[in-house]
């Protein structure tokens, strides 16, 4: 024989008899709760829902999801930190201006010309020197040098960009040496221009570093 139920209502009012599925019903619908009263037809006493095994489940509590907690910690930048990633790219982008600036000095002194910019490589300029004493080829070989020099200084600037510390390291150490040629010759605005340069390359491995770290 199916067992049905008996409910007390808020109002003192009985109602039922209703069956099992029909109690469900209810209780979706939001008209029983734990703390309602009901009577099974098997029992002699009113008990609270919540004390009926087969309503337990319907009457259990949906577990809320917890928001996050709320921080004042911004969120991360993609790839890291805005700020530093625009130091690190500024740093590196120099080696770029290293290759363009000698290697149009370089094709300047190739085609004869007297146009040569101020900054630049030094070593790029004493090949370009040697080229034009010789003349003929020579300047065109030298021209071929300074590009493989200018490629390198390209290199350079390609895995800094890419967070490669090394590049930043060789890439100033190399570029620390070509300013001794220019304080060999008292070149001092090129000596400005190489420690202007080198303090910027510092500031982007710098920045480099940083970003590897985290």
């Amino acid at each position: 024989m199916e067992l049905n139920y008996t409910i007390r209502g808020a109002d003192g009012m009985e109602y039922g008899p209703a069956t099992l599925e029909q109690l469900s019903g209810w209780i979706r619908e939001g008209r029983i709760n734990r703390d309602s009263e009901l009577k099974r037809s098997d029992m002699q006493h009113w008990s609270a829902a919540a004390n009926f095994s087969e309503l337990q489940p319907l009457l259990a509590p949906a577990v809320a999801t917890p928001p996050p907690p709320l921080s004042s910690t911004p969120a991360a930048t993609p790839g890291g930190d805005a700020a530093t990633v625009a130091r690190m790219k500024s740093g590196a982008s120099w080696f770029y201006w290293i290759a363009g600036l000698s290697l149009i000095n370089s094709i300047a002194a190739a085609m004869g010309g007297d146009f040569q910019f101020l900054f630049g490589l030094g070593v790029t300029q004493v090949l370009d020197q040697v080229g034009a004493q010789f003349g003929g080829g020579a300047k065109f070989i030298a021209l071929g040098l300074n590009v493989g020099v200018a490629a390198i200084f390209i290199l350079f600037g390609v895995f800094a960009h890419k967070r490669h510390q090394w590049a930043f390291i060789v890439g100033m150490a190399l570029f620390g040496l070509d300013g001794l040629l220019m304080l060999v010759a008292q070149a001092w605005i090129g000596v400005a221009f190489h420690a202007f340069v080198l303090f910027c390359l510092f500031v982007g491995w710098k920045a480099c570093r940083s970003l590897n770290s985290n």
